[in-house]
C-alpha cells in the first residue's frame, strides 16, 4: 500500500460511475498499475483486474493507458 497522505488527496469517487477496462485492448504493459496512488488495478494476464469497490475515481490511470483501455463509465 502507497502513502496514506497519497490515499487522501484523491478521494473523488464518483457515484454511480464505475472504472471498467476495455479487455479487446489491454495488453497487459502495467503502465496503469505503476500509476494507481491506492493499489486497486492488479496484474492478471494477459491483462489487468481493477478492485473497482476501492477505486477513488482519481483517473491518474486512465492517460496512462497507451491503448485508452481505461475509462470511467456510468452505471
Amino acid at each position: 500500500m502507497k502513502k496514506d497522505v497519497q490515499r487522501e488527496i484523491f478521494m473523488a469517487r464518483s457515484p454511480g460511475h464505475n472504472l471498467v477496462l476495455d479487455e479487446l485492448r489491454c495488453f497487459g504493459c502495467a503502465a496503469c498499475i505503476a500509476a494507481c496512488p491506492i493499489d486497486v488495478l492488479i496484474l492478471e494476464p494477459p491483462i489487468i483486474a481493477i478492485r473497482e469497490e476501492s477505486c477513488t475515481h482519481c483517473e491518474i490511470c486512465i492517460p496512462t493507458c497507451p491503448v485508452h483501455a481505461l475509462s470511467i463509465m456510468e452505471v
